[in-house]
């Protein structure tokens, strides 16, 4: 079996989570929130759930009852047979998400629903831009920050590989106002979100990097009264385990009427 490389450092994210605020983190809020408004557009009474997810505290609230399980490379479940799992805000912490998925489907019942959510690549690119235009300008190049998030191209691709039918993936956006860059790093400290890469720069940061940084990030922002602007970007993904009574994608070519006919436009 080929080793998957680790690009997290798990001990490191673990230490993070353990400092972080669990009762007050706004990104599981807007996790657990995104997922409530997908289950509402779902015709179907679930009987037993599972979540997964490193921070535990709004999902343990919010579904009452579940089974909450950490998210290690390696799930450890205590039963099968789940028709709902969520797999909340901790794929873009894997080393193996498609594993992650593959682990999921193995303790779900046939015609049992994935959910998963997690940070997608647009996520806090003006901060990005602005460390590495700053750490550039001081030393000449650039050290590893960047989580690299799935694409949303490959997400549903990766349900497939799963073994999971009717794969959708999609986006959602949310922006957050700040009075300065340091605010916005005090609520990342805050809720464990920061750089946990394996090769992250493990030496000291060059002394004026984070104030750089921020002269370049209020300079590059158009916002009334000096405020900064965030960019919080989830993907969320649905699948389905394949059962009999499932309704199946059409054949391509079965359609009995052209699209332009249905939406009446020309060709």
């Amino acid at each position: 079996m080929k080793n998957i490389e680790e690009i997290i450092d798990k001990k490191a994210l673990e230490s993070r989570r353990q400092r972080s605020d669990h009762e007050d983190n706004f990104l599981q809020k807007l996790a657990v929130q995104e997922i409530q408004d997908r289950l509402q557009f779902i015709k179907k009474r679930f009987e037993k759930i599972l979540v997964i997810s490193g921070c535990p505290y709004y999902w343990q609230k919010t579904f009452t009852g579940a089974h909450i399980i950490s998210d290690n490379e390696t799930l450890k479940f205590s039963q099968k047979g789940y028709d709902l799992v969520i797999h909340g805000m901790s794929l873009h912490y894997s080393n193996d998400p498609i594993g992650q998925l593959i682990q999921c489907r193995s303790v779900m019942e046939k015609g049992g629903l994935l959910l998963g959510i997690f940070l997608g690549g647009q996520t806090l690119n003006e901060l990005r831009e602005s460390i590495t235009a700053a750490e550039i300008e001081l030393t000449g190049g650039i050290s590893p920050r960047v989580l690299p998030m799935v694409d949303i191209r490959d997400a549903g691709s990766f349900l497939m590989r799963a073994g999971f039918a009717l794969p959708v993936a999609d986006i959602s956006a949310h922006k957050k106002i700040y009075n300065r860059p340091e605010n916005l790093l005090h609520d990342l400290r805050k809720m464990g979100e920061t750089n946990v890469l394996n090769h992250r720069l493990k030496s000291f940061t060059h002394p004026k990097l984070f104030s750089l940084t921020s002269n370049k990030y209020m300079a590059s922002q158009n916002l009334k009264d000096q405020k900064i602007e965030a960019t919080f970007e989830f993907i969320t993904i649905t699948g389905w385990v394949p059962a009999e009574d499932q309704p199946k994608p059409l054949k391509r070519g079965s359609a009995k009427m052209k699209l332009s006919d249905a939406l009446k436009v020309k060709d």
